[in-house]
C-alpha cells in the first residue's frame, strides 16, 4: 500500500496558495474551515493508479457547491433556484416567490435539518439513523413543499497513516519517503472494503427510509467519487438494472476531477455519470453477490499451505 497527497487545501504540494490556505486551516471549497485540518488532504493517490480519488467531502462541493444544483436539475427540472429556508422567509414576506424554489437543508446552508432521534427503548427508532447528508425540497409560492429528494455525500476512507506528508507541507517542505522505497508516498492506502460493510448497508437503509416519504417522488441521490462508485458497481456486479428516479430508487452521481482545465486551480469538478436504480435491486445485489470466488478456494488455499 502506498497513497500520496495530491490536493493540499486544494492545491498542489508546496504551493504558496496551498500553503497560505494551510496556515489558515482554511478549506477553498466551502469558503470555511478546514473539515480534516489535521492532514488538509482534498484528493489523494494510490502507487499504480492513475487518477486521485477525492477523499473529503468537502471537495465534492466545489464550484460553489455545484453538486446541489446537478441534484436538483435531474429531480425537479433545469429551471430550478437553490435557495435557503431564510430566503424562503424572505421572499414569501415580499411576495416574490415563484415555485421554482428548491430549498436546501445541510451543513454550510443554514444547517441540517432537524429531525426526531429514536431512543434505545424505542424498537421501531434506530438513533440517528434518519439524518441525511442534504434535503432538497421543492417548495410553492406559498412556501409549502410540493416534492422533495436526499442527498448523501461520501468520499473514500484511508487505512494506514499518512501524517508525515502533511507535517512536511505544513512546514512549506517536500516529503521525503523515510523508507526509500517509494518516493513521495506514504505506507497507506484505501479503504475499499468500507463499501461493503458501511456505505452500502447505509444506502440501502436511507433508500427505504425514503420510501415511506410521499412527497419523496425521486428516491435517494448518492454522490460519490467516481473510483468509489466503480467499487460499488464491481461489488452489486453488472445485472442492476437501470430505472428513472422515481419513488424507491437509488441514483448514483458520480464525480471526479477535471485535470484538463489548466491552469485552473483548484481543479473544478466533473460530473461523471449518472446510473439509477432500485432500493430492492442493490439489496438483493448486496445480499446476493455474483461476483464470489471459485468452489472450493478456500480447500485448494489450505492444502496449497500445508504442503508447503
Amino acid at each position: 500500500m502506498a497513497i500520496r497527497i495530491v490536493e493540499f487545501f486544494g492545491y498542489t504540494p508546496g504551493s504558496s496558495a496551498g500553503k497560505a490556505l494551510a496556515d489558515r486551516k482554511h478549506c477553498p471549497f466551502v469558503d470555511d474551515s478546514c473539515l480534516k485540518p489535521r492532514h488538509g488532504a482534498c484528493t489523494l493517490q494510490a502507487l499504480k493508479d492513475v487518477e486521485a480519488v477525492i477523499c473529503c467531502p468537502n471537495r465534492l462541493y466545489a464550484n460553489k457547491f455545484r453538486l446541489l444544483n446537478d441534484i436538483g436539475q435531474i429531480a425537479f427540472g433545469e429551471d430550478i433556484q437553490i435557495i435557503t429556508a431564510k430566503e424562503v422567509k424572505i421572499r414569501l414576506a415580499s411576495g416574490a416567490m415563484t415555485g421554482h424554489e428548491v430549498v436546501a437543508f445541510g451543513k454550510y446552508w443554514g444547517g441540517e435539518l432537524p429531525l426526531p432521534k429514536g431512543s434505545k427503548s424505542d424498537t421501531k427508532k434506530v438513533s440517528g439513523s434518519y439524518y441525511m447528508d442534504w434535503i432538497l425540497a421543492k417548495v410553492s409560492t406559498d412556501g409549502t413543499v410540493n416534492e422533495l429528494t436526499a442527498i448523501e455525500v461520501q468520499t473514500i476512507d484511508t487505512t494506514g497513516n499518512y501524517s508525515a506528508q502533511s507535517e512536511a507541507f505544513f512546514q512549506g517542505l517536500p516529503f521525503v519517503d523515510a523508507q526509500g522505497r517509494n518516493p513521495g508516498y506514504s505506507n497507506s492506502g484505501f479503504n475499499w472494503e468500507n463499501v461493503n460493510k458501511r456505505i452500502l448497508p447505509q444506502v440501502i437503509y436511507k433508500g427505504h427510509a425514503l420510501r415511506r416519504e410521499p412527497k419523496c417522488t425521486k428516491g435517494l441521490f448518492f454522490c460519490c467519487p467516481r473510483a468509489v462508485f466503480e467499487r460499488i458497481r464491481d461489488r452489486l456486479g453488472n445485472s442492476l438494472h437501470e430505472y428513472h428516479p422515481s419513488s424507491g430508487t437509488i441514483t448514483f452521481v458520480s464525480y471526479s476531477l477535471d485535470e484538463d482545465a489548466i491552469p485552473n486551480r483548484p481543479y473544478p469538478l466533473s460530473l461523471v455519470e449518472t446510473f439509477t436504480t432500485t432500493v430492492d435491486q442493490v439489496c438483493l445485489a448486496f445480499s446476493s453477490p455474483q461476483n464470489l470466488p471459485p468452489a472450493s478456494v478456500y480447500e485448494q488455499a489450505i492444502n496449497a499451505s500445508l504442503r508447503k
